[in-house]
């Protein structure tokens, strides 16, 4: 056959490929600007003022959050990562507190703002707030403009999202990239687009890269894909599912890729399997689990009382009884968490599951647009939807948030006497000077030290003939004696003067 020939065929399939790639990539363009004139077309002003009234009103919630109490994972964060090389943080695992993606959007910030508690809390806080209206487009799509304003009111006053959206974990990148994923899953099935199908593999990689809890979370918007693909098509399921795989595929290597630096730096089983996270065997789970999953039920209720939690619970069930949409995500949230606990033999920490909320509280909203309209067609006929939507979305602010507020829990001890002890040593310390402290508190003086502008080279220094200082927390159930003992160079403690008290630290003085 002629050379030329095979490699004109050949130039013709390749251009062919190119123009499929652009058209798709023109299509899903196109789609999102004929996307986004409907949804301004079809939402009146009253409606977008009330989409943002709920969006400000997270955002009020969560910077009300903001300047709490610095945690111990918060301020190892910053002392030990952030300030580290960018090729350190993305390859240490040594601590599974290590978000990775998460931690390297915090040393961005703190390069470009300063250390302070919030310029740390920054790529939480942003992550906790834009996926308010991601969440609202969500739920729009998938049922109805109603529904979404009322899941979003839910989301915008949940206490517990509130408090993992100001704090320095990766926890609320990972539900950025989870709700984004679910919008580009909803148009790739709709519409069979690689360029969605990518999209969904990216996210969900992100969110993994940004907190490892994600991976129950990506499976689920994986087994949810399939169940509603399932649902909606039958003939042209042949032409749909290679596109799911092959976007289940890239998620994989997008993974095993952001993961690598890790693997090479320990081993595979580290990464898997973290040392610092203690064993894993069926038994001890069986003797475990259930008080983990008590512990789980506890945090996600902290913030209301139990009669509320019931209720959301109850309004779920009803959900997916009369909403196959909303059956098929329960079932395959399901079908993505308890298979994976099962094979890890792990349930894990309770804040890994936070994204479980956004499932509920889509479940609570559907119930209850039910109820306002049999309360409209049986109790009182003038109780329109425009009036009883708003009505609602003020009564879940307003109770949510107020249960968040008056019943204000904290799932991480936090160092609230710290930032102040700094501020005492500010142009107190001099050269040889050296600052005695203990774990945990450690790594949250560092930081407040750092805050401050000083040097935090003077905690737990080995040299220096100074000034002896040391921060003693007794609430930890330390003394001055046990603080100063590892130093080279102490003195009895009997000859340490107490100089500063507040309520749950102390600085005391060898004169």
């Amino acid at each position: 056959m002629d050379p030329l020939f095979l490699i004109g065929r050949m130039g013709r399939r390749s251009s062919l490929r190119d123009v499929e790639g652009q058209g798709q990539m023109a299509r899903f363009r196109a789609d999102v600007r004929s996307g986004w004139k409907e949804l301004r077309r079809t939402t009146s002003n009253s409606h977008k003022w009330l989409v943002f009234a709920v969006v400000a009103a997270g955002l009020v919630l969560r910077l009300a959050r903001l300047g709490d109490g610095i945690t111990y994972d918060e301020a190892f964060t910053a002392s030990f990562y952030a300030s580290r090389t960018t090729g350190f943080l993305l390859s240490d695992y040594s601590w599974p507190g290590n978000h990775l993606l998460f931690t390297l959007l915090v040393k961005l910030t703190m390069q470009l703002f300063g250390t302070h508690l919030w310029s740390l809390r920054l790529p939480a806080l942003l992550a906790g707030v834009c996926v308010l209206p991601l969440f609202y487009l969500f739920v729009r799509q998938m049922f109805n403009r109603y529904v979404a304003v009322l899941a979003l009111s839910f989301v915008a006053a949940s206490g517990a999202l509130i408090e993992y959206s100001a704090l320095a974990r990766g926890f609320s990148l990972s539900w950025l990239f989870m709700v984004a994923a679910w919008v580009a899953g909803r148009h790739l099935a709709k519409r069979n687009n690689t360029v969605s199908a990518l999209l969904v593999a990216l996210f969900c990689a992100l969110g993994m890269w940004a907190a490892p809890a994600m991976l129950p979370a990506a499976l689920s918007t994986y087994l949810w894909l399939l169940l509603y693909l399932l649902s909606l098509y039958k003939t042209s399921l042949n032409r749909r599912l290679p596109l799911l795989l092959l976007s289940f595929t890239v998620f994989i290597v997008l993974t095993a890729l952001a993961y690598t630096p890790v693997a090479m730096t320990h081993n595979l089983g580290h990464l898997l399997r973290h040392p610092a996270l203690g064993e894993y065997d069926w038994a001890q789970f069986t003797r475990t689990h259930q008080d983990r999953a008590a512990a789980l039920w506890v945090f996600l209720n902290d913030t209301t009382n139990l009669w509320l939690s019931l209720i959301l619970f109850i309004g779920m069930a009803y959900a997916a009884y009369i909403s196959a949409k909303y059956r098929s995500m329960l079932i395959a949230l399901i079908g993505g968490c308890v298979p994976l606990v099962l094979i890890r033999a792990s349930v894990g920490a309770p804040e890994g599951w936070a994204f479980l909320l956004f499932n509920v509280y889509i479940g609570t909203a559907l119930a209850l647009f039910y109820l306002l309209k049999f309360v409209q067609e049986n109790i009182h006929a003038g109780f329109g939807k425009r009036f009883r939507t708003a009505l609602a979305c003020a009564l879940v602010l307003m109770g949510l948030g107020w249960a968040g507020i008056t019943r204000h829990v904290d799932h991480g001890h936090r160092f609230v006497d710290v930032p102040k002890a700094a501020a005492w040593f500010k142009g107190t310390l001099h050269p040889g000077d050296r600052v005695r402290v203990a774990p945990p508190a450690d790594a949250p003086f560092k930081f407040h030290l750092r805050a401050e502008g000083m040097d935090p080279a003077y905690v737990n220094a080995t040299g220096g003939n100074g000034r002896l200082y040391a921060l003693v927390s007794p609430a930890e159930g330390q003394t001055v004696g046990r603080v100063i003992k590892g130093d080279p160079r102490s003195a009895d403690s009997t000859a340490m003067v107490k100089v500063m008290d507040w309520r749950r630290v102390e600085i005391w003085l060898r004169p």
